[in-house]
């Protein structure tokens, strides 16, 4: 009787047998599990669009300057040096100022209110405005290399005269072209000076391509951003189109270009059914000339 009610009593007992246990022990690891493929699978798409944003961020970056650059260029004033499908060469704006003053026997030009970099260089050319006479219709923006630049004390520039206040110059450059050449150049014309820039891709030492500039005679590429799929892959490509809409590979007929960029990220993402993998995207954008 005794042990009848020991076996009760222990049969009342709370617990859990095995089978039991090794069923919890199956749920939880199968809970476990959906919440782990979870948290990968989020971080996956968090890495991927963190890579997406940084590739974004590059074809703003290579869009904003390359659109710049055409938007201040006139192929009719001759600013397209060279056309390609992947590069381009142009005439960049590199400084400006207003001509305060005129040197009296050489085509030197003294400068107010400057701005930028000036150089004298072969690949360096200005234009100024020539108002001429009093009429707007021989008014005209004169072109000319730049065959050197002073200091206001060496220029041999008289005093800019503004309002009655006389005012050295901030500086003096010297164009490369006669004097009579510029008679139509008066007081309070506004002053541009350019620089020979090469826009295009590069591959660097990393082996990817990157959007890259050469500065008048530099013989290397400067790193802009990136990276950019291959040439052949669209990283950069170019089309050019003249007034009416038709495609032309003539450097002074272009008044429109389309700039079309393709950018990689410069990290990859895992995928989940295969190994990682850059990020793209694209960006194509058209922009229209100065006159």
């Amino acid at each position: 009787m005794t042990g009848q009610v020991q076996k009760a009593s222990r049969l009342r007992e709370g617990g859990f047998t095995v089978v039991e246990l090794l069923v919890y022990l199956l749920v939880a690891v199968m809970v476990v599990a959906a919440i782990y493929n979870l948290l990968i699978g989020q971080n996956r798409l968090y890495m991927k669009q963190r890579e997406l944003q940084d590739v974004r961020t590059s074809l703003r970056a290579a869009a904003n300057l390359l659109a710049f650059e055409f938007r201040q260029a006139s192929a009719a004033g001759g600013d397209l040096d060279s056309i390609g499908t992947f590069d381009i060469i142009l005439r960049s704006v590199q400084g400006n100022g207003v001509v305060c003053g005129i040197h009296n026997s050489a085509p030197r030009l003294g400068l107010y209110a400057t701005g930028g970099d000036f150089y004298a260089t072969t690949d360096d050319s200005a234009m100024v405005f020539e108002a001429n006479g009093s009429g707007t219709g021989d008014d005209a923006w004169f072109v000319s290399g730049v065959a050197g630049k002073y200091d206001p004390s060496s220029g041999g520039v008289p005093s800019c005269q503004w309002s009655g206040v006389s005012v050295a110059p901030e500086l003096v450059v010297a164009l490369d072209t006669p004097l009579v050449a510029i008679a139509g150049v008066k007081v309070g014309a506004p002053y541009r000076q350019f620089r020979k820039i090469h826009y295009g891709l590069y591959l660097d030492a990393d082996g990817r391509w990157w959007l890259g500039r050469k500065v008048g005679a530099a013989g290397s590429w400067e790193k802009l951003t990136g990276p950019l799929s291959a040439p052949s892959d669209s990283g950069l490509a170019l089309r050019y189109y003249d007034a009416s809409g038709a495609t032309t590979a003539d450097a002074t007929l272009v008044r429109m270009v389309d700039i079309i960029l393709r950018g990689e990220s410069y990290g990859k993402v895992p995928t989940a059914d295969g190994g990682p993998v850059v990020q793209e995207d694209t960006l194509t954008l058209r922009v229209s000339l100065r006159g």
